[in-house]
Formats: structure tokens, sequence, C-alpha cells
């Protein structure tokens, strides 16, 4: 996940997961309660032990029974366009099924009946209180209006507590829930229904059997006339109906209503869809589509295997903040024109795309099972969420979108952002994931308080990759890592821990110091040794003084609710003295909207500056002068000397283009 195309001050890349897929490639499934990848990805493999013949011929007989009596029902009482459909599945459990009303949009609220068949007595529902961010949102508070009948007779669902209900004691042979969900939140970390269109989050949208989580799902749209709809979701057996394993698979797929445009490639006998929603002057749809086409090309090239057979990029193309959500067959990314403009899609895009491998299929045991009320265990984000960004760097150089000296320069940005942070002399990269549940609290991201596992987690992984190669003669590399970790947890419905982790790098690289390596630099808090590492590639790390404008704050992207926002304000600095504050959400800087961070990056020393910010409810306007600051300037340059084996491990590490 990515929640901003360009923030300052570590804020790019910055925070938010949200329920991943994981598990098996083709029937993962979830039991425990819970959400994420947490809510973020979660699924995990549970084989079924078979049934006897006998026992599977009176499933089929009592299924198929029960599914002609509620059909019944359902007609009697005039709702049969909420009922479902007769189950094709060997499964004892007939499908949940859910009817998704997108017509009310001007009130923005999502009508939604859940149906069960054959709901036992106290049958619990549940609703998630986190998806997409590593935040606790609490969605219940969206929803409205609930009711709920039995076999046709209105009865009364009993708040468990603030998330959960639970039915009464009879038995239904169909139970339906009816609701609202009032939505008017912003792509992709949340959901929203206007008149122009609609994108849904579906853990925000649909409530969940916390005892049945495994249970199959079927989905059914009405939309607004003319309207159309995209979704990673598979078709179901009817027209226009969906249809997922259970609802972790279900929660990880969002959809996008609306009219949308709409391209489409074939690449290594896979379908790519991509949806854009936006004014089509603010891009170039051949631009786009080609661009997507080498970043999806590289990579799979890179992991050997396409391990889908449709993949959807969502597209979100118009004003204020953003961000890339990944899920396990899609991904949704919202950005701004200017955004666009910056060149920053691409890197979204590749990182959000090399995350249908890390993190929705090979991902680590403290996220599963996800638990959608209390979160997971986060500790390994610098590498579910860092590494990824290492490869999306290292995908956009390898697949020709970016030059060697650009790479030079991200290298180099990243090695400032994490230096210019003193906390990184208390949190560890293993610390920051494990604390990403208070990135919702804006004064967390003080340079004082907290790294980001974006940042230091990239920087890793570019170490580790170096010094694997180092080691093994650049024989081995972090790509037969990734290898090892898709063929002997992701293909075989297992998750890996750090022991694991350890295990395949020492067994690849002998001569790496594994041990070391993650004691004191993902674990602890030493300093990187980033020249010996760059070293290894003929690379070295320069440095130079420079006095450099600084406004006083730092800024960036809020989490797909758009705007602006300050993160941190400098003690004494002219920033302060104006009144600014952190928090404040920026709107205006000298007159004209802010769409991004990097609008105060050409900012310049003893330059007066004017900011319209929004503190709550009221409206203010802070003016002062762009102060300056003494600090050291990082850049990454080709060594001439480098040795023959060094620019070996140099075009290894970044192709021989």
């Amino acid at each position: 996940m990515v929640t901003g195309i360009a923030a300052a001050s570590g804020l790019y890349r910055a925070q938010a997961l949200g329920v991943r897929g994981s598990g098996f490639p083709d029937e993962p499934s979830s039991t425990a309660p819970g959400g994420r990848r947490y809510s973020w990805s979660a699924f995990f493999f549970e084989p079924r032990s078979p049934k006897p013949e006998a026992r599977f011929a009176f499933a089929r007989w009592w299924r198929l029974f029960c599914g002609s009596v509620a059909m019944l029902v359902v007609s009697l009482q005039s709702a049969a366009a909420a009922a479902p459909p007769a189950s094709t599945e060997p499964n004892a459990e007939a499908p949940v099924f859910y009817q998704v009303d997108l017509r009310d949009r001007r009130s923005h609220i999502v009508h939604v009946t859940m149906t069960l068949a054959n709901a036992e007595p106290g049958t619990e529902i549940q609703f998630p209180t986190w998806y997409a961010l590593y935040e606790i949102r609490d969605f219940v508070k969206d929803v409205q209006d609930l009711e709920a009948e039995c076999d046709g007779r209105p009865v009364t669902m009993a708040m468990e507590d603030i998330d959960t209900w639970q039915s009464g004691p009879q038995r239904c042979t169909l139970l339906e829930v009816r609701y609202g969900v009032y939505v008017v939140g912003l792509a992709p970390f949340s959901s929203g229904l206007d008149e122009e269109h609609g994108f849904l989050n579906l853990a925000m949208i649909l409530f969940y059997l916390p005892r049945e989580r495994q249970r199959a799902i079927r989905l059914k749209f009405i939309l607004p006339e003319g309207w159309k709809l995209a979704t990673p979701l598979e078709e179901g057996d009817a027209p226009g109906e969906f249809k997922s394993l259970n609802y972790d698979l279900m929660a990880d797929s969002p959809v996008e209503a609306g009219t949308f445009d709409e391209y489409d490639y074939t690449q290594k006998g896979a379908t790519y869809q991509v949806v854009v929603h936006g004014d089509r002057s603010s891009y170039s749809s051949k631009e786009l589509v080609e661009t997507l086409q080498k970043i999806t090309a590289a990579e799979t090239d890179l992991m050997g295997e396409v391990p889908f057979s449709r993949y959807t990029f969502i597209f979100h193309f118009g004003k204020g903040g953003g961000g890339g959500m990944e899920h396990r067959n899609g991904t949704a990314i919202s950005t701004s024109v200017e955004g666009i403009k910056s060149g920053g899609l691409a890197s979204v895009a590749a990182h959000e795309f090399f995350h249908l491998w890390d993190v929705k299929r090979i991902r680590p045991q403290g996220l599963e099972p996800i638990d959608y009320i209390h979160g997971n265990d986060t500790r390994d984000l610098w590498f579910s969420e860092g590494v990824d960004s290492t490869y999306g760097e290292l995908a956009l150089v390898r697949a020709g979108l970016k030059r060697r000296n650009d790479f030079y320069r991200s290298v180099a940005r990243q090695i400032q952002e994490l230096e210019d942070r003193p906390a990184r002399k208390f949190q560890s990269a293993e610390r920051s994931g494990r604390e990403a549940w208070l990135e919702k609290y804006s004064d967390y991201f003080r340079p004082e308080r907290s790294v980001s596992y974006y940042n230091k987690g990239e920087l890793l992984g570019f170490l580790l990759d170096l010094g694997i190669r180092h080691a093994t003669a650049n024989v081995r590399s972090l790509d037969d890592v990734m290898h090892r970790l898709n063929q002997d947890f992701a293909h075989r419905g297992r998750f890996f821990t750090d022991d694991d982790l350890k295990n395949i790098i020492r067994g690849l690289a002998p001569g790496f110091p594994a041990d070391d390596f993650f004691r004191d630099d993902v674990d602890g808090t030493a300093e990187l040794d980033y020249a010996t590492y760059l070293g290894y590639a003929g690379l070295r790390l320069v440095k130079r003084p420079l006095q450099r404008s600084d406004p006083g704050f730092s800024a960036g992207v809020g989490f797909g609710e758009g705007g602006v926002q300050v993160v941190s304000v400098e003690a004494g600095s002219n920033a302060e003295n104006a009144g600014l504050k952190s928090g404040d959400s920026i709107e205006k800087l000298n007159g004209k909207p802010v769409a991004g961070a990097w609008a105060f990056d050409a900012l310049k020393s003893g330059e007066s500056i004017s900011l319209e910010v929004r503190r709550g409810r009221r409206s203010l306007s802070v003016t002062f002068n762009v102060g300056s600051r003494q600090e050291i300037s990082y850049s990454v340059e080709e060594d001439p000397d480098a040795s023959p084996s060094e620019v070996e491990v140099r075009k290894g590490w970044l192709g021989r283009n």
C-alpha cells in the first residue's frame, strides 16, 4: 500500500495496508474472527477433510430441499430480488447472499440485504472495525436502520457489543438482515457513493459471520441506470452476480461503479483490466496502458509466474490526496492531476502490483488469521511494505521506465529521509511496523518520534539484496529469496516467520551474516552501513554540506480523505511563531490550491508565503518567511574505479539495459 503519490517527510509510501488476501492461490479460506491481513489481506488456508459419500449425498439433498423451501418463502414475501441463488458447490452450508443497492446515490446510502439460509439460533453477525489502513475506524458508525426477518416475520437482532448483533433463539430457514451504510469517503482507503460514481471497500459495507467466515459468498449489485461495475470478484452463476470462496477474499476485492473509462490488454495468458474514473484530458490512455504493460511484464518475469487469470487496476484521477491500496487480484490507486504530472504514478503502480506476491500471497504469520476487530501483529511490515517498495523501484529500472541516475537519486532520497529522523536511534524497522496502529495520530509522524517502515524497509531491501549478491559472487540475490518464499509458503498455503526468512537467506547465501543483519538492522537501531553495501555494486555514497530552504514544518498527504496535513512544526521556527500547528489541513499556498506535499519543495529561503489552513471548523490564514537550515546532502554515484566483479553485481542488480 502507498498513502501518498508524493509526500514530504517520509510520508511518501507511508502507511496503510488493508485487508490482504493470502493463503493458497486458488482456495484460501479463513475461520478466525477479525480482519485484515489483516484487513488488509487475509485469508488463511484450511483444507477440509473429505466426507463419507453417503453423508455427502444426504447433505446435497438437504441443501437442495432447504433451498427450495427458502425460495418459496421469499416468493411469498415478495422479496425474491434479495433471495440467495441455489448453491452449486459441495458445501454443507448455503452461501451467504448479499444484495447491494447503489441507487440511493444522492443520499450517499448503500442499501444492503444480507440473506442467510438455515440460520441457527443465536446466529452472530459482526462489522469490521478497520480495513485498508492500520487504524481502528469503527465502520459500524455508518450503519443505520438495521432490521431483520426470520422466515418472513420481523425479529429483533440483539446488540452484543458495538460491532456484533445476534439473532433470537429460533432457527430460521431464511434470515434476512437489511440496513443502510452512509459512505462519503474517498478511494482507495475508504468507500464513497455520489452522483458521479461509487467506490466500495466491501469490509466497510458488509457484515460477516464471525463463526463462519469460511462460508461461500454470493453478491448482486443493483446500479443506477447507465452505470456499470468493475471488480476483481469472480462472476457468479447468474447474470449480474458475483461470487467468492469466503468473506476474506470478497473483502479483498474493491468495487468501482459508474460510467468509468475502461481499457484492457492481454499478457502471458492473463487479462488486465484498466478502469479509470476521472477527466480524460488529465491523462493519456496510451501512455498509461503502455506503462502498466512494462511494469506487469517486468514483475511477472522476475517472479516467474502469473498467478491469476485476470487482474484489475482501478484508478481515480482528480483533486486532493491519494495513494494506493493493494488487493489480491487488483489494486485501487488515486492521485491528483499534479500527481500524474510529477511522474509518481508508475512508482505507485509498480509497488502495488508487486504486492500480489509480497503480502497477498507471501504472507508473514503475524498477519494471519485476519482479525477484523482488534487488528494484527504488524512487526513484519518492513518486509511486506518496505521490501515491496524495494522491488517497485527495481522493477521500474529493469523495465526501462526509470534511468539509473534517477534510481540513484531515489535511493539517496530514501537515505536522506532516514538520516533526517532522530527517531532512527531508538525505533527499529520492526518496531516501526508494530507501531503502525499509531499512524492515525498526526503527531506520531514527527521525525523525533518515528521512522517509516516503508522508508527503512526499502533501504534494508536494497542492502540485503547487495549483501547476498556479494556473498555468492552474484549467483544468488533477493530475487531467489522471494522465489523460495513463493514456492515454499505461498504455493503451499503456509505463512512464514522471521526464522523461516532467516533460514532461507542462510541456505542461499551461507557467507552472508544474516543473524547480524536481523539483530542490528531489522530488530536493532544500528546505523546502516550504506557505504559497504553500495560498494559491493561499485557505488559510492557521497555526503556534501548544503544550505537548504526550510519552511519550518513537514507535511504529508492524508490517508485517502484528501488535503495536505501538517505533520510537525519545528520549535522556534517562523512557521510556529506565525501560529501553524501540527494537524492543520493546508488548503491553499499563496492563494492556490495545494494538491500534494511536493508543493512546498520549490520554496526558497527568505520567501514570504501565505497558507490558508483549516483547523477543525475554523479557517485561518498564516503568513511567514521561509527559513533555511544547514544539513548533509546525500548522493549515490558510480565509482569509476569499481572492480569487474562489482560492476557485475551492479548489472545483476539493476539489469543490463
